[in-house]
């Protein structure tokens, strides 16, 4: 077909220059292009009438589908889903990368041919337009020799036929070479018909593999966007112009020559990609087809996800996932830290784009549909941790979140007061900053957000992240509700408890593939396969307690998983689980390390915190809970000074800090993890637990370190020493050289864990440390805890919203509510507490307890 095209071509490149040279040689050169003019209106009414084909119904065809299916047209994608896709087809931006320098040649030949005859050997305009209508016919010859052996070449392999293409252009820039050079008018016409005629070849040659790599509902666009990599080359052609006016038109012709031959070997570097583009269009092809003919009569999935892949900076997260769900269907997506659980997500609502694969919805097909236009499809995702605008009210994230609904104001509104009933915090905080917000609401305006939209499809990431357990429970009954009202519902979740409550079919992820999927009643009672996706690798780390320079005993660990080095912890060292290496207990007849007396923190008119006082002995664990927006979150700031108290004192080994900032409380030994995980993303995991000590640094002097001397290089080995054992210590091996911005929500709260340990505090203050880790490697979170208390003698204050998790390692805890401490005392004693029960707790046991059975009320310092 190319091949005909290009003929065509070459046919009126003969009679045109023949034509108007005569035209313009009697007449006057204005004379052709009015001549040329009739002929082109003539052929632009005929393309009108052509009627638009069924695109890739050829493909289809080759792909053995039925006439029903070839006959299903693709729906003609957006322009920013087009360009998405074709920058995702490697050998088309290869092609494209090679047009410039193509271009900058063959618009340059075509213009310096004609001044080189006139320069050099003075032919007249006549003269020229005959021998340019001479060599023309080479194009035929060269056409009907080489097309047909690029076309058994391509069938054979298309690979080959780009390699073919590239000898081509390495043969063009021969031939241009010794054309410049050429002694003889008639050796530089034999020339030029030569690279006329192997020039002909390189356009069908690079259609036709264009032809086969771009799929049929943009191919178009894409034979359209290779014309704006031609204008670079045409842009070139002013310093070819120039070489050609100052040192002659035989220099200009001779610096097209490297030009070609970088064309060339760009053009021979996309037959790395083509093969697997091909099948990639044939096979997505043929399946978004058959998908839409089925949904046509009802009976293909709403979202079917096939062998995906996506990479991070050339990094590859997804493996060939597959993955399907039915309309009205609630599906659970378990897996480990970093098993691209998330990634998989954003790729399918659009804010990662896939390598490879294809995703489907509705029959239709969303690989590469930008993220605002699948949220008008109907696929809406809530993130884990931050989902709101901070600066923005809450009343103004929640009138964002209509926009889709824009165009109906009566609709939208309506939409926010349902969101507004199902949860009541917000209205009393409707005119305050998202910021001010605790993590717990700002989860609840998070999914008041995405329920405003009314979804087709609604994918949640870490429904419980920070939230109390009677909010998780009734959000629980929120999702029951929406899949009622026809919605499709992904639940990512850390907890199994949690995500299996509700949903009907489980996913297990591992390592960016999916390793099971099955009913969620049969996953239930397969406690091998929950315990090898979410612990693998646990019962076999081992490690000992070696003495460091400094006889700090330093914890070295052989490959394990994140977290899962606490099974070792426990074994590593002779000391008993209720912490002889450091003072532990009630504290009742200890001198305090802590003291918080009457604190009180009032944000506008809302009391935060109210006469709040307590003490914590060295080494003790205190467990905080309460419902969100109880304050939790609040008195920790104000302990670590990040906010200002509005009454009360701090104390730390009986040294007042109210007055001191963050800075300086830090330096006295108080260490402060966030809910949020707040590391620096550009840093890898090595460079953040780096920095983080800081604190150990022996040398500062900026001019011993420029000069390198030994003294320097000692202190930067040991903190290099200290920072392999922290990473041994977390089982943070395999993410060691990655940033921070490419680990998991739940791999970046063990580095920021790290970063706290290597603070060497007196005081941990760690808030929810186990959200957004799975279920399993927060039940072996407790026993590292404990571990890091004894050997550091650190007293550890915690938030925590996973009960079992909390009362197994507290000596004793504190219940707030609306800023207020409303119970103290061991754990059993308040998990039992009426007001704890009905403000917190509730009466979901699968939700009470995320990472093992409901609490009962046996924890104590010895974590057992």
């Amino acid at each position: 077909v190319y091949g005909f095209h290009r003929m065509s071509l070459a046919v009126g490149s003969f009679l045109g220059p023949l034509l108007a040279g005569l035209l313009a040689h009697y007449f006057n050169w204005r004379v052709p292009f009015i001549v040329f003019a009739a002929p082109t209106l003539v052929f632009v009414v005929l393309a009108l009438r052509l009627h638009e084909p069924k695109r890739g119904a050829w493909e289809r065809q080759a792909m053995g589908a039925t006439d029903a299916v070839i006959a299903t047209d693709e729906v003609p994608p957006s322009f920013a889903e087009s360009t998405r896709i074709l920058w995702q087809i490697r050998t088309l931006r290869r092609i494209w990368f090679s047009l410039p320098f193509l271009a900058a040649t063959f618009l340059g030949l075509s213009a310096l041919t004609s001044l080189f005859y006139e320069h050099v050997y003075h032919l007249d305009t006549q003269a020229r337009g005959f021998l340019t209508a001479a060599t023309e016919p080479a194009q035929l010859i060269g056409i009907l020799v080489g097309i047909p052996i690029a076309t058994r070449t391509i069938v054979k392999d298309p690979a080959l036929a780009l390699r073919l293409l590239t000898i081509v252009g390495i043969l063009v820039a021969g031939a241009v070479a010794l054309f410049a050079l050429s002694p003889s008018l008639w050796i530089a016409v034999a020339m030029h018909a030569l690279f006329t005629g192997l020039a002909a070849l390189l356009a069908p040659g690079i259609f036709a593999v264009l032809s086969l790599t771009i799929p049929p509902k943009v191919r178009s666009l894409g034979y359209s966007m290779a014309s704006l990599f031609i204008l670079p080359g045409v842009l070139a052609l002013q310093l070819v112009g120039w070489i050609a006016d100052t040192w002659g038109i035989r220099q200009g012709i001779l610096v097209m020559v490297p030009i070609v031959l970088i064309g060339a070997w760009t053009l021979s570097s996309a037959s790395m990609y083509v093969k697997s583009d091909i099948n990639r269009v044939w096979t997505s092809t043929f399946a978004q087809a058959e998908v839409a003919y089925k949904r046509s009569q009802g009976l293909a999935k709403l979202l079917l996800v096939r062998n995906l892949d996506v990479a991070y900076d050339g990094v590859q997260v997804l493996f060939g996932v597959d993955f399907e769900v039915d309309e009205g269907e609630i599906v659970a997506l378990l897996g480990t830290n970093g098993a691209g659980k998330s990634t998989l997500i954003k790729a399918i609502c659009g804010l990662v784009e896939a390598t490879n694969g294809a995703v489907i919805f509705d029959g239709r097909d969303a690989t590469y549909a930008p993220p605002y236009e699948v949220a008008a499809r109907g696929i809406v995702q809530v993130p884990g941790g931050q989902g709101v605008f901070p600066s923005l009210t809450v009343e103004e994230n929640l009138r964002l979140a209509s926009w889709l609904q824009r165009h109906n104001p009566a609709a939208a509104q309506a939409a926010r007061e349902r969101v507004l009933e199902r949860f009541p915090v917000l209205r009393d905080r409707l005119q305050e900053p998202a910021a001010n917000l605790s993590g717990g609401q700002q989860q609840m305006l998070t999914l008041g957000m995405a329920f405003i939209t009314k979804p087709r499809l609604l994918m949640i990431d870490e429904l419980s992240l920070g939230l109390a357990p009677t909010i998780v429970a009734d959000l629980l009954e929120v999702v029951r509700e929406l899949r009622t009202e026809g919605a499709t519902i992904i639940l990512v979740e850390q907890s199994v408890n949690v995500a299996l409550t509700v949903a009907e079919t489980a996913y297990f992820m591992e390592k960016g593939e999916i390793r099971f999927h099955g009913n969620t009643a049969e996953l239930l009672e397969r406690p091998d396969v929950l315990r090898s996706v979410f612990l693998e690798g646990a019962a076999s780390a081992t490690g000992h307690l070696v003495p460091a320079r400094d006889g700090t005993p330093v914890l070295q660990i052989r490959e394990p998983s994140p977290l899962a080095a606490s099974a070792a912890l426990a074994a590593a060292t002779s000391e008993s689980g209720n912490g002889q290496g450091a003072d532990t207990g009630s504290g009742a007849t200890r001198e305090a390390r802590l003291e918080v007396d009457s604190v009180s923190k009032r944000f506008g008119g809302i009391n935060a915190l109210t006469d709040v006082s307590f003490e914590v002995a060295p080494g003790e664990v205190v467990g905080f809970i309460g419902p969100n927006g109880a304050g939790k979150t609040t008195l920790f700031d104000v302990l670590c000074g990040f906010q200002p108290s509005d009454g009360g004192d701090v104390l730390l080994d009986g040294v007042a800090m109210t007055s001191f900032g963050p800075d300086a409380r830090a330096r006295r030994g108080v260490g402060r993890s966030f809910q949020d995980g707040r590391l620096f993303p550009a840093l890898t995991v090595w460079e953040t637990i780096a920095v983080a000590l800081e604190r150990s640094i022996e040398v500062r002097d900026p001019v011993l370190a420029a000069l390198n001397m030994p003294v320097v290089a000692d202190s930067e080995a040991k903190v290099a020493r200290r920072v392999e054992e922290l990473i041994a210590l977390m089982g943070l091996g395999a993410f060691r050289d990655k940033f921070v911005r490419e680990l998991s929500t739940g791999s970046r709260r063990i580095v920021d864990l790290a970063c706290v340990v290597a603070h060497q505090p007196k005081v941990l203050l760690l808030d929810e440390p186990s959200s957004g880790i799975a279920q399993r490697e927060a039940e072996a979170l407790g026993p590292l805890l404990l571990r890091i208390r004894d050997l550091t003698g650190a007293s550890v204050l915690i938030i925590e919203h996973d009960v079992p998790l909390l009362t197994s390692i507290s000596d004793r805890m504190i219940a707030l509510d609306l800023g207020e401490i409303v119970a103290m005392g061991t754990p059993a004693e308040v998990v039992r507490d009426p007001r704890v029960v009905g403000s917190y707790l509730g009466e979901s046991e699968d939700v009470i307890a995320r990472s093992g059975s409901r609490a009962g009320g046996n924890g104590g310092g010895n974590g057992q």
